[in-house]
């Protein structure tokens, strides 16, 4: 007889456990802008999503996986970040957002000036438009490089800037 209600005690347990971490939709969620490229203005414009209400690292990671998944179902957006899960990592440290980008993203972007600086600002951009980020520095495989695609100099601290 113990035997079986301790068996019941860890059933019931399991039960709880699963039904508690089932409810993602029930996790509060908060607006802000999230940045895509219109395809046939080839220019940022501000989009309103709903990230994580947390402490603004989760923000900002929540925000960056929703450039990488994107917005494929909607013509009007242009795919500048490719698709690679974890391929943009963030830590926040005091107002200043530090995004690791994953080298593998290199070879799937087309080498061109302009989908580099699409692709900086709109993670700047977006980043910044969370609460307690003002800058955005970036880091390619944990180490500061220079240059990503060779236009740009990664090593900058880069700030919000109005979509042109």
């Amino acid at each position: 007889m113990r035997k079986l209600m301790f068996y019941m005690i860890i059933v019931c347990g399991i039960a709880i456990f699963a039904v508690a971490c089932g409810r993602k939709e029930d996790v509060p969620r908060v607006s802000t802008e999230v940045y895509f490229v219109d395809a046939r203005l080839n220019r940022l414009l501000p989009y309103t999503d709903n990230v994580i209400d947390g402490s603004t690292q989760d923000m900002a990671q929540d925000a960056l996986n929703i450039l990488i998944k994107g917005r494929d179902d909607n013509d009007n957006i242009r795919r500048i970040i490719p698709n690679i899960k974890n391929s943009l990592t963030v830590s926040v440290n005091d107002n200043v957002a530090y995004v690791d980008i994953s080298s593998s993203v290199k070879s799937e972007i087309h080498y061109n000036r302009d989908i580099e600086k699409l692709f900086i600002y709109q993670i700047v951009n977006t980043l910044t438009s969370i609460k307690g980020i003002r800058f955005v520095r970036f880091t390619i495989d944990g180490d500061i490089h220079k240059d990503f695609l060779g236009f740009y100099d990664m090593r900058d601290i880069y700030k919000f800037s109005y979509p042109e």
